[in-house]
């Protein structure tokens, strides 16, 4: 017999439910073990060591945080030391962001205590099932993703007809 589809569980996984879970469950663990991050400030750290150097926009596409709280995350950062920005020589407007040295070892103990925090937390599922979900959940993200792209298009040509139509009505109305 299938297993029926429990609807409640992935609007639980639609609304962040289990994200914020296992974000309260890494703060925890965090502080458990002296580390003075947030879950939040992890995911930037993470991001950070990825592109090596980077700059805020960079950080705000990789996790999906609005500007003003990629601001808020940074400067926590800097003032803990963790990250230096550097102002571009190109663009006054831009800073590269970089990890420090104790940035790196934090960065190091943090990763340690994520992933076991993961393990804990996919504790009961075979490889393969854990396989099977990260691939579902990849493909929703590429679904939601394509979705965006598709309506911001419409968007783009929804403002550009109505760029012609305005056009047009003044072209239309100065010749008379």
């Amino acid at each position: 017999m299938e297993n029926p589809i429990d609807y409640r569980l992935i609007f639980a996984l639609m609304n962040g439910r289990v994200s914020t879970m296992l974000k309260r469950r890494l703060n925890d663990d965090f502080k458990k073990n002296d580390l003075r991050i947030s879950g939040e400030q992890w995911d930037v750290i993470l991001a950070i060591t990825l592109h090596n150097v980077c700059t805020q926009q960079d950080l705000c596409n990789a996790t999906s945080f609005s500007k003003t709280t990629m601001t808020r995350l940074l400067n926590a950062l800097e003032a803990k030391g963790i990250i230096l920005r550097d102002k571009s020589r190109v663009d006054w407007r831009s800073n590269y962001i970089r990890i420090t040295r104790l940035g790196e070892k934090i960065r190091e103990k943090a990763n340690f205590i994520a992933v076991q925090t993961l393990k804990d937390s996919l504790r009961g599922l075979s490889r393969q099932e854990i396989i099977i979900s990260q691939n579902s959940l990849k493909t929703v993200l590429n679904n939601l993703n394509e979705m965006s792209l598709k309506k911001n298009e419409n968007e783009v040509e929804e403002n550009i007809r109505k760029r012609r139509e305005k056009l047009i009505r003044k072209l239309i109305l100065h010749k008379k």
